[in-house]
């Protein structure tokens, strides 16, 4: 009898080593996998990039998307015609080209997979986006959404945050730095591009709930009249009118700060690097009496009294081909 109870003692001491083990075992890899997991960059509770992420070229893409919110889903997913054995060739040779980019655009079926009426659309603010006209239309989910998982790093500028065919130089935090809010989002200058190319409607009231209209901006002098109002307060033009990442002001001032908001802003120095109408005759016998008129602090918003360098985006014709233009005063530039 007292043998069986020194079995019975020595299997229950087995098991309760066995158990102990097993749970300090469970334990250990649980505070590994939870210190792994607090280590690990975002997005790495998806599953991995396919064989996307073995390509080095690859890693602004691969680094985007783990800190989207699409960061649960592979690849293929969303790219469902891409191999990564289709590039191997191009990966070898190294022929491909920089930056890298999808030119076939996503089809609307597989974004719809997952963002169907099931899931309601929440535009922010007094924002008023009628998807089911654009699926009408035929329109593409990616024609506004393209950058909400790669925030459009290969249509942008990055050198300022990094050399973007440098791939050994995106980390984590260069993706975080690239991935804001506002290349991830549709702008409104996206929903107006489109709009003006397919001639649909631009007033505000398609779009907003609380603003139906900009009276201002409906004379038919606005073009030629924007300048006043920009000069009486341009930080109204600066809610709209400012391109993300870029400074709202030139700097050095031109001593007018709607001209250093217009020479600053693409939206405004597109159009003033174009011959304007009023332009379109020979400036030269008619120019005094408009810079009498509407004062020389008006040309310079577009022009620059002194040869403007080759970064300045402003018309390559400046006072001084002509004038010595200084200090504020101009004189005739004496022939030889």
């Amino acid at each position: 009898m007292r043998k069986h109870w020194i079995k019975v003692v020595v299997v229950l001491g087995v098991l309760l080593l066995v158990f102990l083990l097993t749970a300090r075992y469970y334990v250990s890899v649980a505070k590994a996998a939870k210190q792994s997991a607090s280590q690990a960059n975002p997005g790495q509770t998806a599953a991995l990039a396919d064989e996307c992420a073995q390509c080095h070229e690859m890693r602004p893409e691969v680094l985007t998307w783990q800190i989207s919110a699409h960061d649960r889903f592979s690849c293929t997913t969303c790219h469902v015609d891409k191999k990564a054995v289709d590039y191997v060739g191009k990966h070898q040779n190294q022929s491909f080209s920089k930056p890298i980019k999808v030119i076939d655009a996503i089809p609307n079926l597989v974004c719809l997979k997952c963002h169907s009426s099931n899931r309601v659309t929440s535009p922010s603010g007094d924002l008023k986006i009628p998807h089911e006209k654009h699926l009408a239309a035929n329109v593409t989910c990616v024609k506004c959404h393209y950058g909400v998982v790669h925030a459009k790093i290969a249509e942008r500028d990055l050198s300022g945050i990094v050399d973007p065919n440098n791939y050994d130089a995106w980390n984590m935090d260069v993706a975080k730095k690239v991935a804001i809010k506002t290349y991830i989002q549709p702008s409104m200058w996206t929903c107006i591009e489109c709009h003006k190319q397919v001639n649909v409607t631009r007033k505000c009231g398609a779009c907003h709930t609380t603003i139906p209209t900009l009276p201002s901006h409906d004379k038919p002098t606005w073009r030629a009249e924007h300048g006043i109002t920009a000069r009486n307060d341009v930080e109204v033009c600066t809610k709209c009118h400012t391109t993300p990442d870029k400074p709202t002001f030139v700097t050095v001032s031109t001593g007018d700060k709607a001209a250093d908001f217009a020479r600053a802003q693409e939206f405004c120095y597109k159009c003033h690097l174009q011959r304007p109408q009023m332009h379109e005759k020979s400036m030269v016998p008619i120019h005094p009496s408009l810079v009498s008129k509407r004062g020389i602090q008006n040309c310079l918003t577009c022009h620059d009294s002194k040869q403007p360098k080759p970064d300045e985006m402003v018309p390559r014709i400046y006072c001084n081909q002509c004038h010595w233009y200084k200090d504020g005063e101009s004189t005739a530039k004496p022939n030889g």
